[in-house]
């Protein structure tokens, strides 16, 4: 993986990190550019918890795609409601 895209990739994880989520089965890769997250993520048990998880990726989504050394963002992940 090219350094730039180790530190794209650490930006992204500082990025979902700033939601309460629980994203332990949740997978980052940056290769090129391009942003792909795949697995799982479920709430937490805390009351800033974001409510609604569907709304979180929306945002990441749209703030990766503003980053400027990001060409692209390919989300498959799952979300539990338990």
């Amino acid at each position: 993986m090219p350094l730039e895209d180790k530190q794209t990739r650490l930006r992204i994880v500082r990025e979902i990190a700033k939601y309460d989520m629980d994203t332990s089965l949740l997978n980052v890769k940056v290769i090129n550019g391009v942003v792909y997250m795949d697995g799982r993520i479920s709430p937490m048990r805390s009351p800033n918890a974001p409510k609604d998880l569907k709304k979180v990726l929306e945002k990441l989504t749209e703030t990766f795609e503003m980053m400027r050394d990001i060409n692209d963002v390919v989300i498959d992940v799952a979300i539990d409601s338990s």
